[in-house]
């Protein structure tokens, strides 16, 4: 199997010569070389002279971060789709030559734009009698989630580094609120549920370090919990799409 010294250690193993030196000013050269040689072993372990296929080495493991751009809507409320993006990491291993787990942490923005309510207004006329009359309101819907995913891929083909996958994504909500057009932001991060999951469905390609994903996303959990957010968005529930881009540091 082959084994790479992982990046952490090597970023960290010229602090520890550097923390041994400090009291010796004496040694700034020598401190200067280490952390320049630490920098350059880092930089090595980064850039990697990957060929990715389909099969790979038992346990063998990759790492790195993601970054990503798509669009989602609300199920159910009608409107627009929001565009949002996705920021995260992803840890990466192979339990067989053409299947591997994976565990990914990411930020997503989602909601839905367009959504329209209506809304009734009680006043009085000039003779001062009592009257009703409703107006049509657009709103903006975005909500944060710090996102967990797990996932299983599989590698079809041999000799082409192209995997589709299919897992489990568990959310927490960080922030969420309400816009109407032209009007005023409500915050709504307690009246929707705090907690969420979604099937993820995606297909990736690996070239050199790089990798480029395709996924969908489907809550089947709606997200109003509070009558005044169901009054505007009803039972709705999110779908997502997301593209993104990769990249794949061998680190076992």
């Amino acid at each position: 199997m082959k084994k790479n010294v992982f990046l952490l250690l090597l970023m960290l193993l010229p602090l520890a010569n550097v923390q041994a030196q400090i009291i010796n000013k004496s040694n700034k050269d020598k401190i200067g070389k280490d952390i320049k040689e630490g920098v350059h072993d880092a930089l090595n372990a980064i850039k990697q002279d990957a060929h990715p296929t389909g099969e790979h080495e038992l346990w063998e493991a990759y790492a790195g971060p993601r970054l990503g751009f798509g669009a989602s809507m609300l199920v159910g409320a009608g409107g627009l789709p929001e565009p949002g993006v996705m920021a995260g990491g992803f840890f990466d291993v192979f339990v067989a030559k053409n299947l591997s787990l994976s565990i990914e942490f990411n930020y997503s923005h989602v909601g839905g734009n367009n959504i329209k309510t209506t809304r009734t207004i009680d006043g009085l006329d000039n003779q001062g009698k009592a009257y009703h009359t409703t107006e049509k309101i657009k709103n903006n819907v975005n909500v944060g989630y710090i996102n967990t995913l797990y996932c299983i891929h599989w590698y079809p083909w041999p000799y082409r580094s192209v995997s589709f996958y299919t897992g489990l994504q568990f959310s927490r909500v960080v922030n969420a609120n309400i816009k109407e057009h032209g009007g005023k932001k409500m915050d709504v991060k307690d009246d929707i549920y705090s907690g969420e999951f979604a099937f993820p469905i995606g297909a990736s390609y690996e070239w050199k370090q790089w990798s480029f994903d395709a996924r969908y996303l489907i809550s089947p959990r709606r997200l109003a919990s509070a009558q005044r957010t169901k009054d505007i968005i009803g039972s709705a529930h999110n779908m997502s799409l997301m593209f993104s881009v990769a990249y794949r540091i061998e680190i076992f």
